[in-house]
């Protein structure tokens, strides 16, 4: 059993993103691929600011230059929006690349890894797979996070907030920075002194 030991406010993404990170109104029946569309370009630009309060171990990232692999598992539609998202963007001076990964693929070969809607048994697998390694994995499901996920976006009513799993973001040795845990809600695992 988990613990939710921060919740954020109403207006919390807006300091992180800097850009009204907010869907604004509620889409409308008339054009569900364009809600969607938007949905996806405002989860883009989280994602690539997350990377920016998140620290990699060590040479986990490589030499400055080398590519940084944004892993998309399956055939998340997300995946084309991201990509154009972060065409040129840099992290920690490394160039991001968007792959499409298959449910098979070594996905420990990737520094984000993006998981879509897949169901508690996937995602279990996939976080699984992923183990202790340097990866920051962010899901689209609200149970990502409390399913060994680190980040997991949530939408609530308008807009789209996050969960950070602190022991999950430990155990892959990356740092989050307080300025991140400040903005979204923060799960553990465990209650503080049943971490001790």
């Amino acid at each position: 059993m988990g613990v939710l030991t921060r919740r954020c406010g109403a207006g919390c993404l807006t300091p992180l993103l800097m850009a009204g990170i907010s869907l604004g109104a509620e889409p409308t029946p008339e054009s569900p691929l364009a809600a969607a569309h938007s949905e996806y370009e405002i989860q883009s630009a989280m994602l690539y600011n997350f990377t920016k309060f998140v620290e990699w171990p060590g040479s986990a990232l490589g030499e400055s230059g080398e590519s940084l692999v944004v892993g998309v598992l399956g055939d998340d539609p997300m995946a084309p929006v991201l990509a154009a998202a972060l065409r040129d963007k840099t992290i920690y001076g490394h160039p991001i690349v968007v792959r499409r990964l298959n449910s098979g693929a070594d996905v420990r070969s990737c520094a984000v890894l993006l998981v879509g809607a897949s169901d508690r048994k996937e995602i279990a697998r996939i976080v699984q797979s992923v183990g202790r390694w340097p990866v920051l994995t962010i899901g689209e499901r609200v149970q990502f996070s409390r399913l060994g996920g680190v980040i997991a976006f949530i939408r609530d009513g308008s807009r789209i907030r996050f969960e950070i799993n602190l022991d999950a973001a430990e155990r892959a040795g990356l740092h989050v920075s307080s300025k991140l845990l400040r903005l979204a809600a923060v799960w553990r695992e465990a209650p503080p002194q049943a971490r001790n």
